[in-house]
């Protein structure tokens, strides 16, 4: 799955495995590859967002309630937040046209993961993703090693970027498909809206438990880098029609019990 990362994107997610291990942490999280990037990142980076000037106070805010180290011989997965964190990166890589992905795609992953550590110590030093993306595109490409330099094309013209964009609104669009089918087939059932309201309570509830109680590592993440992405964009479908769901019936029975 790293074939496209350059040497230091491979550096960071090494540095995360030693600081998730230090931490004595079950999974590589966030935290782990913010610190990592912290780490490794070029002077380029490091200048536009003073990133080693950060590290410690982020070190600081991580060290309370810091576990046990764990063995150095033990092998520390990914979570499933940090995999999204990488589809993501993959994701930006695409969208600038970079030949490979580096730790400034991966900085802009952890940005896109709203509520994590990482991404909230970021927000806390005003470092938000609309600015971060602004700034990268500004960056040289020396950072980008052996992945070669950035190549960039005019418009949508660039097939990297063609390509982003019609995944996009191909996923865009199956949602909404898949919403509009679910909310017909609910607006023609005989259920009463009280009952809606409530279906749409419990599932509302049923999110809430589910973002506390899930364990954050449920993906197998295959060798194969295609069926990887594959599962990472199948779960975030699923999750976010998981997440979003409720709001049909809930709405369905606000209407029908405030028409009748």
């Amino acid at each position: 799955m790293y074939e496209r990362y350059t040497q230091s994107a491979r550096r960071t997610i090494f540095f995360a495995s030693e600081e998730a291990r230090k931490t004595g942490s079950p999974y590589i999280e966030p935290e782990h590859l913010l610190l990592a990037i912290m780490r490794s990142c070029g002077a380029e980076l490091n200048e536009a967002f003073k990133l080693k000037e950060l590290e410690d106070s982020f070190r600081a805010q991580l060290a309370i309630g810091q576990m046990k180290p764990a063995s150095a011989h033990l092998d520390i997965p990914i979570s499933n937040i940090s995999k999204r964190i990488l589809a993501y990166a993959a994701e930006e890589a695409y969208r600038l046209n970079s030949r490979g992905i580096d730790s400034r795609h991966l900085l802009l992953g952890i940005l896109r993961e709203p509520g994590s550590i990482a991404e909230r110590f970021l927000a806390s030093n005003t470092v938000d993703l609309g600015t971060a993306r602004k700034i990268i595109t500004t960056l040289p490409d020396a950072d980008l090693e052996d992945a070669g330099k950035l190549a960039r094309q005019i418009g949508s013209a660039s097939p990297l970027k063609r390509h982003y964009w019609i995944r996009a609104a191909a996923q865009l669009m199956l949602q909404f498909m898949v919403f509009v089918l679910i909310g017909v087939a609910i607006g023609k059932s005989a259920i009463s809206g009280l009952h809606l309201l409530i279906i749409g309570a419990i599932w509302f509830g049923a999110v809430i438990a589910s973002a506390a109680l899930i364990p954050s590592s449920l993906i197998y993440f295959s060798k194969n880098q295609t069926l990887s992405f594959a599962l990472v964009y199948a779960y975030g479908f699923i999750s976010q029609l998981f997440t979003m769901g409720w709001i049909i019936p809930f709405g369905i029975g606000l209407y029908r019990v405030t028409t009748r």
